[in-house]
Protein backbone atom coordinates (compact mmCIF):
# COMPACT_ATOMS: atom_id res chain seq x y z
CA UNK A 1 0.00 0.00 0.00
CA UNK A 2 2.06 3.11 -0.91
CA UNK A 3 -0.52 5.85 0.09
CA UNK A 4 -2.53 6.01 3.58
CA UNK A 5 -6.29 5.71 3.14
CA UNK A 6 -8.17 9.06 1.93
CA UNK A 7 -10.25 10.67 4.91
CA UNK A 8 -13.99 10.65 4.17
CA UNK A 9 -15.16 12.86 7.19
CA UNK A 10 -14.62 13.15 10.81
CA UNK A 11 -16.98 13.93 13.76
CA UNK A 12 -17.02 14.29 17.58
CA UNK A 13 -19.91 11.91 19.12
CA UNK A 14 -21.36 13.52 22.34
CA UNK A 15 -21.83 10.10 24.57
CA UNK A 16 -22.14 12.32 27.83
CA UNK A 17 -20.56 12.44 30.96
CA UNK A 18 -18.92 15.67 29.25
CA UNK A 19 -16.76 13.59 26.95
CA UNK A 20 -17.15 14.33 23.15
CA UNK A 21 -15.36 11.32 21.13
CA UNK A 22 -13.04 11.40 17.74
CA UNK A 23 -14.10 9.52 14.89
CA UNK A 24 -12.35 9.92 11.40
CA UNK A 25 -13.38 7.76 8.43
CA UNK A 26 -11.06 6.68 6.30
CA UNK A 27 -11.13 4.30 2.67
CA UNK A 28 -14.24 3.21 1.35
CA UNK A 29 -17.62 3.81 2.75
CA UNK A 30 -18.92 0.86 1.36
CA UNK A 31 -16.00 -1.45 1.78
CA UNK A 32 -15.08 -3.82 5.08
CA UNK A 33 -16.36 -1.69 8.43
CA UNK A 34 -13.79 -2.13 10.62
CA UNK A 35 -12.95 -0.74 14.13
CA UNK A 36 -9.37 0.54 15.24
CA UNK A 37 -8.92 0.08 18.99
CA UNK A 38 -5.57 1.77 20.23
CA UNK A 39 -4.22 0.95 23.12
CA UNK A 40 -2.89 2.57 26.48
CA UNK A 41 -5.01 3.19 27.97
CA UNK A 42 -4.65 6.69 26.75
CA UNK A 43 -2.92 6.63 24.00
CA UNK A 44 -5.41 7.78 21.25
CA UNK A 45 -4.95 6.90 17.18
CA UNK A 46 -2.17 8.06 15.01
CA UNK A 47 -2.26 8.57 11.39
CA UNK A 48 0.39 5.69 11.36
CA UNK A 49 -1.78 2.94 12.34
CA UNK A 50 -3.32 3.77 9.08
CA UNK A 51 -1.01 1.57 7.42
CA UNK A 52 -2.23 -1.34 8.54
CA UNK A 53 -4.86 -1.23 6.40
CA UNK A 54 -5.88 -1.22 2.58
CA UNK A 55 -8.06 1.54 2.19
CA UNK A 56 -9.50 0.09 -1.20
CA UNK A 57 -11.42 -2.74 0.61
CA UNK A 58 -11.92 -1.22 4.10
CA UNK A 59 -14.46 1.48 5.20
CA UNK A 60 -11.83 2.46 8.36
CA UNK A 61 -12.84 3.74 12.23
CA UNK A 62 -10.43 5.39 14.13
CA UNK A 63 -11.68 6.24 17.43
CA UNK A 64 -10.35 8.07 20.11
CA UNK A 65 -11.21 6.86 22.90
CA UNK A 66 -12.72 8.92 26.01
CA UNK A 67 -9.92 11.46 26.79
CA UNK A 68 -7.09 10.56 24.64
CA UNK A 69 -6.65 11.78 21.24
CA UNK A 70 -9.20 14.28 19.66
CA UNK A 71 -11.20 13.09 21.79
CA UNK A 72 -12.35 16.36 24.53
CA UNK A 73 -11.52 16.96 26.94
CA UNK A 74 -8.28 15.40 26.73
CA UNK A 75 -7.62 13.12 29.99
CA UNK A 76 -10.60 13.39 31.23
CA UNK A 77 -10.24 10.87 34.16
CA UNK A 78 -14.30 11.75 35.41
CA UNK A 79 -16.86 9.23 33.83
CA UNK A 80 -13.82 7.14 32.24
CA UNK A 81 -14.22 3.20 33.04
CA UNK A 82 -14.11 -0.16 31.25
CA UNK A 83 -18.13 0.37 31.22
CA UNK A 84 -17.97 3.63 29.51
CA UNK A 85 -15.77 2.79 26.48
CA UNK A 86 -17.67 -0.71 25.84
CA UNK A 87 -21.20 1.71 25.93
CA UNK A 88 -19.52 3.94 23.52
CA UNK A 89 -18.41 1.29 21.54
CA UNK A 90 -22.00 0.42 20.38
CA UNK A 91 -23.21 4.10 20.34
CA UNK A 92 -20.46 4.61 17.96
CA UNK A 93 -21.60 1.49 16.12
CA UNK A 94 -25.90 2.39 16.27
CA UNK A 95 -24.92 6.10 15.14
CA UNK A 96 -22.99 4.70 12.23
CA UNK A 97 -25.84 2.43 11.49
CA UNK A 98 -23.40 -0.33 11.28
CA UNK A 99 -25.45 -3.70 11.81
CA UNK A 100 -21.95 -5.45 12.20
CA UNK A 101 -18.12 -4.72 12.06
CA UNK A 102 -14.10 -5.76 12.40
CA UNK A 103 -12.57 -5.01 15.02
CA UNK A 104 -8.65 -4.54 14.99
CA UNK A 105 -6.46 -3.63 18.09
CA UNK A 106 -3.65 -3.99 20.76
CA UNK A 107 -2.71 -4.07 23.78
CA UNK A 108 -5.04 -2.69 25.72
CA UNK A 109 -7.02 -1.88 22.73
CA UNK A 110 -6.97 -5.84 22.24
CA UNK A 111 -8.50 -6.22 25.90
CA UNK A 112 -11.45 -3.80 24.78
CA UNK A 113 -12.03 -5.88 21.81
CA UNK A 114 -12.23 -9.36 23.14
CA UNK A 115 -14.84 -8.28 25.87
CA UNK A 116 -16.94 -6.27 23.81
CA UNK A 117 -17.00 -9.13 21.26
CA UNK A 118 -17.83 -11.30 24.19
CA UNK A 119 -20.00 -9.24 25.12
CA UNK A 120 -21.77 -8.60 21.55
CA UNK A 121 -21.18 -11.80 19.38
CA UNK A 122 -23.49 -10.77 17.26
CA UNK A 123 -21.83 -7.02 16.12
CA UNK A 124 -18.21 -8.90 15.25
CA UNK A 125 -17.64 -10.20 11.79
CA UNK A 126 -14.10 -11.06 12.43
CA UNK A 127 -11.36 -9.66 14.62
CA UNK A 128 -7.41 -9.15 15.10
CA UNK A 129 -5.47 -8.21 17.97
CA UNK A 130 -1.87 -8.16 19.18
CA UNK A 131 0.27 -7.72 22.37
CA UNK A 132 -3.19 -8.55 24.07
CA UNK A 133 -2.97 -7.45 27.97
CA UNK A 134 -4.53 -9.48 30.26
CA UNK A 135 -5.56 -6.97 32.95
CA UNK A 136 -4.94 -9.73 35.89
CA UNK A 137 -2.84 -9.04 39.01
CA UNK A 138 -0.77 -11.02 37.62
CA UNK A 139 -0.04 -8.71 34.66
CA UNK A 140 -0.31 -5.60 36.62
CA UNK A 141 2.18 -7.22 38.99
CA UNK A 142 4.51 -7.91 35.90
CA UNK A 143 4.45 -4.28 35.05
CA UNK A 144 4.44 -2.36 37.66
CA UNK A 145 5.75 -4.87 40.86
CA UNK A 146 8.87 -6.06 42.05
CA UNK A 147 7.97 -9.47 40.83
CA UNK A 148 7.80 -9.44 37.00
CA UNK A 149 9.56 -7.16 34.46
CA UNK A 150 12.12 -5.54 37.17
CA UNK A 151 13.74 -8.97 37.12
CA UNK A 152 14.46 -8.45 33.25
CA UNK A 153 15.04 -4.91 33.46
CA UNK A 154 17.06 -3.63 36.33
CA UNK A 155 18.50 -1.11 35.36
CA UNK A 156 15.53 0.59 34.14
CA UNK A 157 13.01 -0.29 36.76
CA UNK A 158 15.20 1.37 39.37
CA UNK A 159 14.77 4.91 37.21
CA UNK A 160 11.11 3.89 36.93
CA UNK A 161 10.87 3.36 40.71
CA UNK A 162 13.55 6.11 41.84
CA UNK A 163 10.44 8.68 42.44
CA UNK A 164 8.64 6.34 44.22
CA UNK A 165 10.67 3.48 45.83
CA UNK A 166 7.76 1.45 47.14
CA UNK A 167 8.32 -1.22 44.73
CA UNK A 168 6.80 -3.97 47.46
CA UNK A 169 3.78 -2.07 47.23
CA UNK A 170 1.87 -1.62 43.93
CA UNK A 171 -0.90 0.68 45.79
CA UNK A 172 1.80 3.70 47.31
CA UNK A 173 3.78 3.35 44.13
CA UNK A 174 0.28 4.55 41.90
CA UNK A 175 -0.25 6.88 45.32
CA UNK A 176 2.83 8.64 44.80
CA UNK A 177 2.87 8.66 40.97
CA UNK A 178 -0.77 10.26 41.43
CA UNK A 179 0.47 12.96 43.41
CA UNK A 180 3.64 13.67 41.13
CA UNK A 181 1.55 13.77 38.12
CA UNK A 182 -0.48 16.57 39.33
CA UNK A 183 2.14 18.33 41.15
CA UNK A 184 2.46 22.06 41.30
CA UNK A 185 5.37 22.03 39.77
CA UNK A 186 6.04 21.56 36.20
CA UNK A 187 9.04 20.54 36.56
CA UNK A 188 8.08 17.61 38.97
CA UNK A 189 5.77 16.63 36.78
CA UNK A 190 7.39 16.32 33.97
CA UNK A 191 9.95 14.02 35.65
CA UNK A 192 7.36 11.78 36.69
CA UNK A 193 5.42 11.69 32.95
CA UNK A 194 8.57 10.58 31.39
CA UNK A 195 9.43 8.46 34.23
CA UNK A 196 6.56 6.49 33.59
CA UNK A 197 6.31 6.42 29.69
CA UNK A 198 9.85 5.53 29.76
CA UNK A 199 9.78 2.54 31.31
CA UNK A 200 6.61 1.26 29.38
CA UNK A 201 9.22 2.22 26.65
CA UNK A 202 11.82 0.45 27.68
CA UNK A 203 9.54 -2.80 27.51
CA UNK A 204 8.02 -2.41 24.29
CA UNK A 205 11.38 -1.58 22.79
CA UNK A 206 14.14 -3.42 24.43
CA UNK A 207 17.55 -2.16 23.48
CA UNK A 208 16.66 1.23 21.90
CA UNK A 209 17.58 3.99 23.29
CA UNK A 210 15.03 5.83 25.39
CA UNK A 211 13.49 9.12 23.89
CA UNK A 212 11.93 12.20 25.68
CA UNK A 213 8.20 11.95 25.05
CA UNK A 214 6.86 15.12 24.05
CA UNK A 215 3.54 16.00 23.20
CA UNK A 216 0.83 17.49 24.48
CA UNK A 217 -0.61 14.06 25.28
CA UNK A 218 1.73 12.67 27.20
CA UNK A 219 0.41 13.65 30.48
CA UNK A 220 -2.95 12.38 29.54
CA UNK A 221 -1.55 8.95 28.33
CA UNK A 222 0.48 8.98 31.93
CA UNK A 223 -2.44 10.07 33.84
CA UNK A 224 -5.18 7.26 32.24
CA UNK A 225 -2.71 4.66 32.19
CA UNK A 226 -2.07 4.94 36.12
CA UNK A 227 -5.68 5.86 36.09
CA UNK A 228 -6.94 2.29 35.14
CA UNK A 229 -4.34 0.30 36.88
CA UNK A 230 -5.04 1.58 40.03
CA UNK A 231 -8.64 0.91 39.68
CA UNK A 232 -7.50 -2.79 38.56
CA UNK A 233 -8.74 -2.00 35.16
CA UNK A 234 -12.37 -1.90 36.29
CA UNK A 235 -13.11 -5.06 36.44
CA UNK A 236 -11.78 -6.03 33.11
CA UNK A 237 -10.19 -9.42 33.96
CA UNK A 238 -13.52 -10.53 35.08
CA UNK A 239 -15.24 -9.64 31.94
CA UNK A 240 -12.93 -11.58 30.13
CA UNK A 241 -13.18 -14.59 32.19
CA UNK A 242 -17.18 -14.69 31.95
CA UNK A 243 -17.08 -13.42 28.19
CA UNK A 244 -14.37 -14.86 26.21
CA UNK A 245 -16.01 -18.67 25.79
CA UNK A 246 -18.75 -16.49 24.29
CA UNK A 247 -17.18 -15.19 21.00
CA UNK A 248 -18.41 -16.04 17.91
CA UNK A 249 -16.36 -14.54 15.50
CA UNK A 250 -13.11 -15.60 13.83
CA UNK A 251 -10.38 -14.27 16.11
CA UNK A 252 -6.90 -13.73 15.31
CA UNK A 253 -4.51 -13.24 18.49
CA UNK A 254 -0.56 -12.66 17.48
CA UNK A 255 2.01 -12.07 20.46
CA UNK A 256 5.45 -11.10 20.34
CA UNK A 257 8.14 -13.50 21.73
CA UNK A 258 9.66 -10.69 23.21
CA UNK A 259 6.91 -8.99 24.44
CA UNK A 260 7.58 -7.67 27.30
CA UNK A 261 4.97 -5.22 28.17
CA UNK A 262 2.28 -8.41 28.00
CA UNK A 263 4.51 -11.29 28.00
CA UNK A 264 3.04 -14.41 26.21
CA UNK A 265 3.26 -16.87 29.25
CA UNK A 266 0.64 -15.15 30.89
CA UNK A 267 -1.61 -14.46 27.34
CA UNK A 268 -0.86 -18.14 26.73
CA UNK A 269 -2.21 -19.35 30.42
CA UNK A 270 -5.87 -17.29 30.01
CA UNK A 271 -6.56 -18.92 26.89
CA UNK A 272 -6.06 -22.28 27.81
CA UNK A 273 -8.32 -21.56 30.92
CA UNK A 274 -10.69 -19.06 29.29
CA UNK A 275 -10.06 -19.62 25.81
CA UNK A 276 -12.32 -21.17 22.77
CA UNK A 277 -11.56 -22.78 19.49
CA UNK A 278 -12.42 -19.81 17.11
CA UNK A 279 -9.30 -18.29 18.98
CA UNK A 280 -6.14 -18.63 16.48
CA UNK A 281 -3.51 -17.78 18.85
CA UNK A 282 0.06 -18.07 17.54
CA UNK A 283 3.65 -16.70 19.25
CA UNK A 284 5.33 -14.56 16.85
CA UNK A 285 9.22 -15.31 16.47
CA UNK A 286 11.91 -12.18 17.54
CA UNK A 287 8.22 -9.76 17.76
CA UNK A 288 7.88 -7.22 20.70
CA UNK A 289 4.84 -5.67 22.03
CA UNK A 290 4.18 -2.60 19.43
CA UNK A 291 3.96 -1.83 15.73
CA UNK A 292 6.72 0.08 15.99
CA UNK A 293 8.42 -3.22 15.53
CA UNK A 294 8.95 -4.43 11.66
CA UNK A 295 8.20 -8.14 12.38
CA UNK A 296 5.34 -7.46 14.67
CA UNK A 297 4.05 -4.69 12.23
CA UNK A 298 4.38 -7.23 9.00
CA UNK A 299 2.21 -10.16 10.61
CA UNK A 300 -0.60 -7.93 11.92
CA UNK A 301 -0.58 -6.71 8.09
CA UNK A 302 -0.79 -9.76 6.68
CA UNK A 303 -3.48 -11.06 9.08
CA UNK A 304 -5.50 -8.25 8.68
CA UNK A 305 -5.13 -8.57 4.74
CA UNK A 306 -6.11 -12.17 5.23
CA UNK A 307 -9.38 -11.49 7.27
CA UNK A 308 -10.63 -9.44 4.58
CA UNK A 309 -9.74 -12.60 1.93
CA UNK A 310 -11.85 -14.95 4.39
CA UNK A 311 -14.45 -12.62 4.53
CA UNK A 312 -14.73 -12.46 0.44
CA UNK A 313 -15.18 -15.74 0.18
CA UNK A 314 -17.66 -16.53 2.45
Amino acid sequence: MSELPALIRRDWLDVGGGHKLHLAQYGDPNGIPVLYLHGGPGAGCVSDDLMLFDGDIFHILMLDQRGTGRSKPLGELEHNTLLSLLKDLEKVRVWLNISSWCLVGGSFGATLGLIYSGAFPERVLSQVFWGLFIPSENGTNWLYSNKGAANLFATEYLAFTALAPYTSNIERLFETYRAGLNHENVDIRHEFIQAWLQWEQSLSMPGCDLVCIESTSSKSLAELELHYASHQYFGAYQLMRQLSAGIQAPTRILQGELDWVCPSQITENFLLEFGSNIINYSVIKSGYHGLANDKMFGEVVYAIREMANNMKDK
